[in-house]
């Protein structure tokens, strides 16, 4: 008898506390949405710049490669691709009077295989914007002037967003007379929910800078 009193008082505290701990996990407030996970920059080793000659359709390639990303491996220029069109250093040679296509590709070479960056900005187009030499573009469609070479950059692609706004992977550069060596500073700026159209708003996502000569 003892043995079965002992049974039926351990079974009804058990029943207790499971019934104390199912009220308690419906007295619980529903815990809000966790915060999410920030994306992770990614890594960008190379910078190239193609310019397609409107007239001859030669393809002149420009690039700058920081082969670890932010790391310790130094970052360099190379040389062009073309016989025709070299690199030095930083510096390029466009001829006046002539109108490029320009195409912009990002990689990220310590990926196997490698990772083409510039495709995810395309597809977030509507939170990135390259910027040249920090100016905000106007007009319709979207062009700045380059002080100095007076190259006019017509951004070509546009974003999905409303108002619609260029990304610059893809523009339209025209040259002019004869100039001297002046710089391009090239910088894609990462922008959710801030693209205004301007350089202000959002982080940068590269930063590279070139030397023109137009002669």
């Amino acid at each position: 008898m003892k043995t079965i009193i002992k049974s039926t008082f351990l079974l009804g505290m058990m029943l207790m506390l499971l019934g104390t701990s199912c009220r308690k996990k419906k007295n619980e407030p529903t815990p809000e949405n966790p915060t999410p996970t920030p994306n992770t920059q990614e890594v960008i080793t190379t910078f190239k710049l193609m310019l397609t000659d409107s007239a001859t359709s030669t393809v002149y390639t420009y690039f700058y490669k920081d082969p670890d990303g932010d790391g310790g491996q130094a970052a360099f220029y190379g040389p062009g691709t073309t016989s025709t069109s070299t690199q030095s250093d930083s510096v390029f040679t466009l001829s006046p009077n002539t109108t490029y296509y320009a195409e912009i590709l990002l990689l990220d070479e310590t990926k196997n295989p490698v990772d083409t960056i510039s495709n995810e900005v395309e597809e977030e187009g509507a939170d990135h914007m390259f910027f040249f030499n920090s100016t905000n573009p106007s007009g319709s469609p979207y062009m700045v002037t380059l002080a100095g070479s007076n190259i006019k950059i017509t951004y070509t692609d546009l974003d999905a967003g409303s108002p619609q706004r260029g990304i610059g992977l893809q523009s339209r550069w025209r040259t002019y007379g004869i100039t001297a060596k002046s710089p391009v500073n090239i910088i894609l700026k990462h922008q959710p929910g801030v693209k205004d159209g301007t350089a202000s708003p959002g982080d940068t996502d590269v930063d590279v800078t070139f030397k023109i000569i137009v002669n």
